[in-house]
């Protein structure tokens, strides 16, 4: 079993291996800082992560360059118990942005392209007498089904579940839950294929 996985790294391309190299070696070297980590499971640098202890990923999964993860347990002095989780076999494209105060879930075999926004927050704006920032926030949790795909640039915003095998249109915001099998586009995001 050995001889044939080291037969096979030789057999890659160069970009190939070091690929491998990064992903097997970032979850060891990285155990200790988040929740859990998978086999296989890696952010390429350069990358922005806060909150890591509240982080679960599972095995095979790929978040590539300039990803921005924000796991926040305390606003205005209020305590926060977020809990980010990825599933298994999940790719995510490069420029990511996920901000998580209470609880966002990505299951198995989702594909994320570039640039996507995923956040389960909202800042509070009743009070004109302050600034946006010194008020409070709304959370809901985001679900993301198994085998959902997300389009480039898109938007998914607090409160959403995203069905199984779901499509979601570049540049799409969506604001309501997605029906498994259904295909949405546009901001806001709207039904274009059951």
């Amino acid at each position: 079993m050995k001889v044939t996985k080291i037969f096979e790294f030789f057999k890659m391309n160069k970009y190939e291996r070091a690929l491998s190299i990064c992903r097997n070696t970032y979850a060891l070297l990285n155990k200790k800082n988040f929740s859990r980590i998978g086999k296989k499971s890696y952010f390429l640098k350069p990358i922005y992560l806060s909150g890591t202890q509240y982080i679960e990923m599972g095995k095979d999964v790929g978040i590539w360059h300039n990803a921005r993860v924000e796991v926040i347990d305390e606003w205005n002095g209020k305590t926060l118990c977020p809990k980010l989780k990825f599933g298994n076999r999940i790719k995510i494209g490069q420029d990511l942005h996920i901000a998580c105060a209470e609880s966002i879930v990505i299951e198995d075999d989702v594909l994320i392209s570039s640039g996507v926004f995923i956040t389960d927050l909202a800042h509070v704006t009743d009070n004109k007498e302050k600034a946006v920032v010194e008020q409070d926030i709304t959370t809901k949790p985001v679900i993301i089904r198994e085998g959902a795909f997300i389009g480039k640039d898109s938007m998914i915003m607090l409160g959403v579940t995203l069905g199984k095998h779901c499509v979601v249109g570049a540049n799409a915001v969506v604001t309501k839950d997605v029906a498994d099998f259904t295909t949405v586009a546009g901001v806001p995001a709207r039904v274009i294929h059951q």
